[in-house]
């Protein structure tokens, strides 16, 4: 037990309140500070071009595409509907391909495989289906929506 008769051992109440107040406001500075780049987060869209010499111009076709989000695998999966997901395969995070022939999105690295219309997994060893984006095609071009 401390001998509080020795000031050296003790703080008295003005030290007391002032590193309370110290550790009260850090708590504070962090708790908002994540809050404010929390959930909120928000990423660019990402739209693509599509030309007669684009790998996106026929149908199998795929693309991996830089995004805010990360990389995003986009693929003309019939003749009026592309899809988009995100390129990191969720059991290591290799960046994922398109089996145009088995229709499937495939990890290179380990073997994982994943649907095409929805990005759940088909074979392991991943266990969580990929992420989708909408995407959308107008024209010559084809939108992600990333936000």
């Amino acid at each position: 037990m401390k001998d509080c008769n020795n000031t050296g051992a003790c703080m008295n109440r003005r030290e007391f309140l002032v590193k309370t107040g110290l550790v009260a406001g850090s708590v504070v500075l962090t708790v908002s500070s994540l809050s404010s780049t929390g959930s909120a987060a928000r990423f660019e869209d990402v739209t693509i071009t599509v030309n007669a010499d684009s790998s996106l111009a026929k149908v199998g076709g795929y693309q991996i595409v830089d995004s805010s989000a990360g990389k995003i695998i986009v693929i003309h999966a019939t003749e009026d509907k592309f899809v988009a997901y995100s390129a990191k395969c969720t059991h290591r995070g290799s960046i994922v391909e398109y089996d145009a022939n088995a229709k499937q999105i495939h990890c290179p690295k380990h073997g994982s495989r994943f649907d095409t219309a929805t990005g759940s997994v088909v074979k392991g060893p991943a266990d969580d289906p990929l992420t989708a984006y909408p995407a959308n095609a107008s024209g010559q071009t084809v939108t992600v929506k990333v936000s």
